[in-house]
């Protein structure tokens, strides 16, 4: 009886460090052969990049979920050159011509969007609509922000930021004014009362769920099980802020058309017959504007005043003037990119000349802005905050030094029939918030806290407080 005992106890212990054996072995062999296939026989193989990045999406996803996945893509486009490969399947380009090869007329719809997180399963906001559903949407959002749009809005712009620049008074000593521009970018576009508004702090939260979805995404059946170890509030802050939007577009509805009423919504009423939107499209695009119209805006604020106080041989008299005002709104957006990172698009099945590149087709390309925008391959003295290099070449500022950068790269709004529609909105509002600030006050940094290179980034920027005293100019 004793030796049969040993023979099964032997024989179970051997049948058990068998399949031990099976588990470690045959996923690693597994492991091994598909890093190899990446490195020598992948059809982007050729590009250049890390090895290890050619092997695993691992890194670029670590680096996401960090917020320095710009950062780190800028550090290898400044080692490799203006094509790198930073995942298996992913090219990030810095040229110019990149913006019409994808995003331009003729290749918007053989590139099709990839890899963008969708928070509800009913609608789709603009960003994320298929091809069949952009162009009505787009034509239902876009009389919204029409020149003529804009116009009628004015009123209300100039309410707020009246009310804006007596709180700043009030509050001069100390003042954070990277949370007060979001606060005011807030109000503008939700029309709300500019006070310290909880939801806005729910948006960070937004920013860093869906940037840990996407780069799960990556992972394809691994998705789920990774999507559980984000951090409970961000995903709450998703549902939170939904449920803000929707109930304040039911809200909104409820008033119907008012003629003395020109918000965005006022448009999409009055043309609600000819490119109609469902009320969950509704709802999820208010959720989406109430980011895409507030933290880029509110960046491109802060990064400006923040550059300004820097560099005490910019008069801030002559930033108010134009066109050195709109130069200062281009130079802070190229050091400062409200998007460091950069939409993806897929290569169609036959595969795409991209830059003067060969991209075989299923391959995921993007420019991200940060590289772009800021490495000597296509800015002079990148590192320097120079709005005189916006100005035009025959102004008796304009640098010799910058006359060779590659302007056409700065497309911090992209081209094409995809660009963002609330370009012309954005403008108009930096322009005329960074007028009145800069007219009316005189700054003074009190610390380095926003220093900007140790910031964060997710969909956009994790601002830290902009902390400054603000002293009344005296005309």
């Amino acid at each position: 009886m004793a030796v049969l005992t040993f023979l099964w106890e032997h024989c179970s212990n051997y049948r058990f460090f068998s399949f031990i054996k099976v588990v470690i072995v045959v996923p690693s062999l597994y492991l091994l052969i598909r890093a190899v296939y990446r490195i020598f026989l992948h059809p982007l193989r050729a590009f250049p990049g890390p090895k290890l990045r050619a092997i695993s999406h691992i890194p670029h996803a670590i680096a996401g979920t960090k917020g320095r996945a710009a950062f780190d893509v800028r550090d290898l486009h400044a080692r490799y050159g203006e094509v790198v490969r930073i995942a298996p399947d992913l090219l990030s380009f810095m040229t110019p011509s990149f913006w019409q090869d994808i995003h331009g007329h003729a290749a918007a719809k053989k590139f099709p969007k990839y890899g963008y997180f969708k928070a509800r399963g009913d609608a789709q906001p603009l960003l994320t609509a298929d091809e069949k559903d952009y162009p009505r949407q787009r034509a239902a959002l876009m009389q919204g922000f029409s020149e003529r749009a804009i116009a009628g809005q004015e009123s209300t712009l100039k309410r707020h930021i009246d009310l804006f620049m007596k709180r700043l008074e009030e509050n001069s000593e100390r003042i954070d004014m990277s949370q007060w521009f979001q606060w005011l970018t807030f109000d503008l576009i939700g029309e709300f009362a500019l006070s310290n508004h909880p939801w806005v702090a729910i948006l960070v939260r937004w920013f860093r769920a869906v940037s840990f979805a996407t780069n799960a995404n990556e992972f394809g059946m691994l998705a789920p099980v990774l999507m559980l170890f984000t951090d409970i509030k961000d995903l709450m802050g998703i549902k939170i802020h939904q449920e803000n939007a929707a109930a304040a577009v039911k809200k909104r509805l409820e008033m119907e058309d008012d003629p003395n009423r020109n918000d965005i919504w006022s448009y999409i009423l009055r043309r609600k017959h000819e490119n109609p939107l469902s009320l969950g499209e509704m709802e999820i695009n208010a959720a989406a504007l109430l980011i895409a119209a507030t933290s880029p805006v509110a960046d491109t604020l802060s990064g400006a005043i923040y550059f300004l106080s820097r560099n005490p041989k910019l008069t801030l008299s002559s930033t108010s003037k134009m066109p050195y005002l709109h130069a200062v709104m281009n130079e802070t957006m190229r050091c400062y990119t409200p998007t460091p990172g950069g939409g993806r698009r897929q290569a169609p099945p036959g595969g795409a000349t991209v830059s003067g590149h060969y991209v075989p087709g299923g391959t995921v390309v993007a420019v991200y802005q940060l590289p772009a925008f800021t490495l000597p391959n296509n800015f002079a003295l990148p590192d320097c905050y120079l709005p005189e290099r916006w100005l035009p070449i025959d102004h008796p500022d304009s640098p010799k030094a910058t006359l060779t950068d590659e302007q056409e790269v700065f497309q911090p709004f992209s081209v094409g029939p995809k660009a963002c529609i609330g370009k012309g909105y954005a403008y108009a509002e930096i322009k005329l918030i960074l007028a009145r600030v800069v007219w009316h006050f005189d700054f003074e940094l009190l610390d380095n806290g926003f220093a900007v290179e140790k910031q964060r980034a997710f969909l956009f920027r994790e601002r830290p407080p902009l902390n400054v005293k603000l002293s009344v100019r005296q005309h």
